[in-house]
């Protein structure tokens, strides 16, 4: 059973807002903070336990805008099931040449968040990346 849940509500430069959950084993600020420096989109508000509004949200407008791209991050978890977590508006910096890929040295920071704290649906915490690609929701 997963001991924390975060929730975050997305706000795009381009359009509307998303909201994605994060679940892990010991709390996901430092996950938030490396997804909020690799995503154009901006968090409108959060919670994990207390809801927290951010008042002035400050998404940006560049190769990816528009919170209908999301970076799908897939992670191999111990027990054999996969976390996935989703980045909406990724920065073209994140992506290899073919502007669809994930490139792993890029989000190093992240993945080091992500391991041994995200969890799967099964409770079964991350282990390693596996991958990660840019998709239309």
């Amino acid at each position: 059973m997963a001991d924390q849940t975060m929730s975050i509500v997305w706000i795009g430069a381009g359009t509307g807002l998303t909201i994605n959950r994060i679940r892990t084993l010991t709390g996901a600020s430092t996950i938030l903070t490396d997804l909020l420096a690799l995503s154009n989109a901006d968090k409108l508000n959060t919670w994990e336990g207390a809801l927290v509004v951010n008042s002035f949200p400050a998404p940006v407008n560049a190769a990816y805008p528009g919170l209908q791209q999301v970076a799908n991050l897939v992670f191999l978890c111990a027990d054999g099931s996969t976390a996935q977590m989703r980045l909406p508006a990724p920065k073209l910096s994140i992506m290899l040449a073919d502007g669809v890929t994930v490139d792993p040295a890029a989000i190093v920071t992240l993945v080091a968040d992500c391991i041994g704290n995200l969890e799967s649906p099964t409770g079964s915490l991350a282990v390693s990346f596996l991958s990660g690609r840019l998709n239309n929701v």
